[in-house]
């Protein structure tokens, strides 16, 4: 969203002044990002976000703009505008500055493999000053989101888009069950699961009733096939649209242990993608 993003005010600082901006009072440092806007605010030089230049187009159609978002240490993205509400993946853990235009800087840290959804309305700039490489995928959705909730366990307790768990968790505890597909988040519009394959325990479903757009998640390792062929290789930052009504099944290649996010689109029916 696919979930880009964070930082400075209106103005790009270069990685060497960037680099030198005071560390930020324990006040500031937040685990998660979230942004809520009441009143969208139209930055006077902001780019669009599909001209700003750490963010790569992957993928569109009438659902989604799929962007490839990735930001060097000691770097900033240009101010850009965020109009539409949108969905993201953190691929890696991250340390980035957040300037939203209008509100003071923060300072986040996300886990990888972290999702977040934003409603949009804002502009703002990211820095990487703590020299980590800052890197997601930043789903755009098109249409109007409506009510939003998170899904599953503890859902009140996490940000907004989030999902439940994390994959720190699952490292420290061999024990946890496997479970496959796991709910994060709903809007009016579209559903966010993450979904985890490994050795015989395949991702299939026969007769999907809605399109949905897969996302690749940190160490991927994924064969797809549609309708019975094959469709794709994927691995890290890499999406692909599954159509509605047409099979689909995902393995994991190596056979260890894949995840992917799926973000499914409730109204798409059997609209192909564009």
């Amino acid at each position: 969203m696919k979930i880009a993003v964070l930082p400075a005010l209106a103005v790009v600082f270069a990685p060497a002044v960037a680099a030198q901006v005071p560390a930020p009072s324990p006040s500031d440092v937040r685990k998660d990002i979230q942004i809520e806007v009441q009143n969208p605010i139209k930055a006077e030089g902001a780019v669009p976000v599909k001209a700003e230049p750490h963010h790569v187009l992957l993928f569109q159609n009438d659902y989604v703009h799929v962007y490839n978002v990735a930001l060097p240490p000691l770097d900033a993205t240009l101010l850009h505008q965020h109009d539409l509400p949108y969905i993201y993946l953190t691929l890696g853990t991250t340390d980035v500055i957040n300037a939203v235009v209008g509100k003071p800087e923060a300072h986040l840290t996300l886990e990888d493999g972290s999702t977040r959804y934003a409603a949009g309305g804002f502009a703002h700039i990211a820095r990487t000053d703590a020299g980590i490489r800052f890197h997601n995928v930043t789903v755009e959705l098109a249409h109007p989101q409506g009510s939003t909730q998170n899904l599953g366990d503890k859902s009140g307790d996490r940000p907004l888009g989030g999902c439940p768990g994390s994959a720190a968790d699952a490292k420290r505890n061999e024990q946890v069950p496997f479970e496959q597909m796991v709910a994060c988040f709903e809007s009016d519009e579209v559903r966010l699961d993450r979904v985890t394959i490994e050795g015989g325990k395949d991702y299939e479903e026969a007769a999907p009733r809605a399109a949905t757009l897969l996302i690749a998640m940190s160490n991927a390792n994924l064969e797809v096939s549609l309708g019975g062929e094959h469709a794709a290789f994927l691995h890290e930052a890499d999406v692909l649209w599954l159509p509605a009504g047409t099979a689909r099944k995902v393995v994991d290649l190596l056979g260890t242990k894949s995840k992917f996010v799926l973000i499914t689109f409730k109204d798409s029916g059997g609209a192909a993608a564009k």
